[in-house]
């Protein structure tokens, strides 16, 4: 007999469910880059606010070029900033499209599932008719030899 249509949904089944372990493991990478991304930002903020808090602490006169100097740090740490957001934007984007990617790969698994079980039932349904038909037959001839013995 051939192969049932649900056997043979396994295999796509089996496809599907590797989509959605890599679309999983791009998700979980694109987070932990995010989380550290995150990190990132959050030290950056960290070394800007114990920089700003140790000049403003400075007790003794400040000499134009250490004001200059100082000018042009805070500008670059701001610099530094901007460009760190930026990329936490753009993690942030693509664990979006990751996460959507994941998504209709689970759905597509579960559609395929129910297809399966779907299918399954009613190969289930008509094994069951064609059983009960057969055992009519044979009920049926073993009434017809019965009366004939008779």
């Amino acid at each position: 007999m051939a192969e049932s249509r649900a056997k043979r949904m396994q295999v796509v089944l089996t496809l599907a469910e590797r989509a959605e372990q890599q679309a999983g493991q791009q998700l979980s990478q694109c987070q932990a880059q995010l989380n550290a991304e995150v990190e990132q930002l959050r030290q950056l903020d960290d070394y800007a606010a114990q920089y700003l808090n140790i000049y403003s602490e400075r007790k003794t006169a400040v000499r134009p070029q250490e004001l200059i100097a100082y000018s042009g740090f805070i500008q670059r740490l701001g610099d530094a900033r901007k460009e760190q957001e930026a990329r936490l934007k753009r993690v942030e984007t693509q664990l979006e499209r990751f996460r959507q990617a994941w998504r209709i790969a689970r759905q597509k698994c579960d559609s395929i599932k129910e297809l399966i079980e779907k299918l399954t039932q009613e190969e289930n349904g008509l094994l069951e008719k064609r059983l009960q038909k057969e055992l009519d037959e044979l009920v049926g001839q073993a009434y017809i030899r019965r009366e004939n013995a008779e």
